[in-house]
């Protein structure tokens, strides 16, 4: 109990440990994405209020610069009436973009909502910013008057080249473009009052975060130290647990409730050859995974049972095991883990399978014999009435197998059977099964054909099997052929004794004329009347 009790002291101080430690995590991921985020609109704030504005303005001044070039370049004499009107057109364009360039300027810097505003002096330069805009926009004005009357007067007829003096225009076109200088600089101004007083929040965060994770950092280490100290412990414990799981002969895995493996034991290398993984799904290593694991989940809700399973070897062998799956229970009496408790079996199912073999397939040819025969016929017989299909039972006897017998041996009539019910097995599948009975009488189990047609195209594909010659006995040759007879469930018979009786009947007509014929079984067979001949070759 001693050792209970220190393991769940220990899973309660790991607990608060993780919980501690995801805490640290979470004010280190709050205090990095509130960083993040202050760096982010700081960015969004330089590149909206400062930079794209500034550029803004910085366009506006080559702009002008590129009206006055254009300006002073119309009023010489020497120009042609078309160079004239380009130049003039190019000085109407660049005042017009600048004079749009500084509008969206202005109409950015009204818009602006100041993130920072305890900020004071922030506030003040926008205002400053304002104005400088403004008595921008007055001084373009005049220069764009100016420059307008100098171009009306050298459109007139007589204009004296002499009469233009550029110093006046000159003064105008510096006082606006001083007014754009200023305020360059006030944007200036403001990004580096912006940064500042960011740089000033970033480090009260950063000390605020320090103190925490400090504090934090004494507490984790303080349950660290109390952890190894409870863990060296129980080392002791669980080194001889550990010894106990790798000399146990049985086969122990752990399940969680989804059937992923969390813990096996190392006893699975002697018989499959390697331990199967911690964390990889059961039916990774159960043959037909499904019903495997859903059968081994049923027991949710039940007691242990147990159960029959194959594991994969290294070698792709399939091992059998006698499992006892037993649930773990967890809170609220629902299982939080499967155990599965295993032995191998599998020479047992070996012998199993061949007692299987002797008892339902005959030793000679390998197929199914009597007792299989009824055995399949009974469960086809008993199907319920919704689920039942056509039967047809054919018994079928080798003509002139005793002449076979008689003249190449007995061992060559076991050959020959061999090869037959080799061939047998491959013309009925699909359709049926067949049985050997009993010395060369074979039955043939039909059930899957939906008309008399289909069913006299069987029983002819079965003469034509027999009616051949046969190489055996190091290439002697032996020809036979079949006599059938038929009997259908449940118009011949109810039970299977009826069914062989009426197959027999018919199947002696057929040799009564002469073999390789197949018959269907007929009432008046009974009191020796004509039957009904149903297939030829």
């Amino acid at each position: 109990m001693a050792g209970f009790f220190d393991f769940k002291v220990t899973r309660k101080l790991i607990f608060i440990f993780a919980a501690l430690s995801i805490l640290l995590v979470g004010i280190s991921i709050a205090s990095l994405l509130y960083l993040n985020h202050t760096i982010n609109r700081m960015s969004d704030s330089l590149y909206e209020d400062v930079f794209e504005n500034a550029e803004l303005i910085l366009s506006a001044d080559r702009d002008l610069y590129q009206a006055a070039i254009a300006l002073h370049s119309s009023m010489s004499s020497t120009l042609t009436e078309a160079e004239r009107d380009q130049f003039i057109q190019e000085y109407k364009d660049n005042n017009q973009q600048a004079e749009e360039r500084v509008s969206l300027a202005s109409s950015d810097i009204k818009s602006i909502n100041n993130p920072y505003s305890g900020i004071k002096q922030a506030n003040r330069i926008l205002t400053e910013l304002e104005n400088k805009l403004y008595a921008f926009e007055t001084s373009l004005d005049l220069w764009k008057s100016t420059g307008n009357t100098l171009i009306a007067e050298r459109m007139q007829i007589g204009w004296d080249p002499a009469s233009y003096q550029a110093v006046n225009l000159n003064m105008q076109l510096n006082e606006v473009r001083t007014h754009l200088d200023q305020s360059e600089d006030l944007i200036d101004t403001y990004a580096l009052q912006v940064t500042d007083g960011f740089q000033d929040k970033k480090s009260a965060l950063f000390a605020l975060y320090s103190l925490v994770f400090f504090i934090l950092l004494l507490v984790i280490i303080y349950l660290g130290r109390k952890i190894i100290w409870l863990k060296n412990e129980m080392l002791e414990e669980q080194t001889l647990y550990q010894l106990i799981g790798e000399t146990m002969s049985d086969f122990i895995i752990l399940t969680d409730p989804n059937g992923l493996i969390l813990y096996s034991s190392p006893s699975h290398s002697s018989i499959l050859g390697y331990v199967p993984k911690k964390g990889a799904p059961l039916s990774n290593y159960i043959r037909e995974p499904e019903i495997a694991w859903a059968k081994l989940k049923s027991v949710v809700q039940g007691t242990p049972r147990i159960s029959e399973l194959r594991m994969r070897g290294a070698e792709g062998q399939w091992v059998w095991l006698e499992t006892k799956v037993s649930p773990v229970r967890g809170s609220n009496n629902f299982p939080a883990q499967f155990m599965l408790v295993s032995r191998e079996i599998t020479q047992r199912k070996q012998y199993e399978e061949r007692l299987h073999k002797l008892a339902f397939y005959d030793h000679l040819t390998a197929i199914p014999n009597r007792a299989h025969f009824k055995m399949y016929m009974e469960n086809l017989i008993n199907q319920p009435e919704e689920r039942r299909k056509n039967i047809a039972l054919a018994l079928l006897d080798c003509d002139r197998f005793k002449q076979l017998n008689d003249t190449l041996g007995h061992l060559a009539g076991d050959e020959f059977l061999q090869l037959l019910s080799r061939e047998l097995l491959q013309t009925v599948k699909g359709v049926g099964q067949a049985f050997r009975i009993g010395g060369d009488e074979f039955a043939v189990v039909l059930h899957r054909f939906t008309s008399p047609e289909m069913l006299d195209e069987m029983l002819k594909r079965l003469l034509k099997l027999f009616n051949k010659s046969w190489s055996i006995d190091n290439g002697s040759s032996f020809h036979t052929s079949a006599s059938i007879g038929v009997a259908l469930f449940p118009e011949h018979g109810s039970s299977i004794n009826e069914l062989l009786r009426a197959a027999d009947l018919a199947m002696y007509l057929s040799k009564d004329h002469g073999g390789n014929e197949a018959n269907l079984y007929y009432e008046l067979l009974d009191v020796g009347l004509t039957n009904q001949t149903i297939g030829k070759p």
